[in-house]
């Protein structure tokens, strides 16, 4: 199933807006685009927003975001590095 940018934005609650600035930066791209220019995004394309959407919730900067989803970066040292500074915001 595809849904459209409007679907896809109700169910991951953020903007229209937000999915086509991911999609400028290169974070997340429709499956496809319609000959009319509507971008259709399906299973995969939710996935990998669910997952850019976890970590902006850990306030990961979406450069460093788009480093790990393509793969040029160690989830776990990155997540243990978000870790240290969780603590530390803690202890202030």
């Amino acid at each position: 199933m595809l849904y459209s940018v409007k679907q896809t934005a109700e169910m991951a609650n953020v903007t229209i807006k937000t999915l086509y600035h991911y999609h400028k930066i290169g974070l997340l791209y429709p499956c496809t685009v319609t000959e009319a220019g509507y971008r259709l995004y399906g299973m995969e394309e939710l996935e990998r927003l669910q997952e850019i959407l976890f970590y902006r919730e850990l306030e990961f900067p979406l450069k460093d975001i788009k480093q790990m989803l393509d793969g040029d970066a160690d989830r776990l040292a990155v997540l243990n590095e978000q870790k240290k500074l969780f603590l530390a915001r803690q202890k202030e």
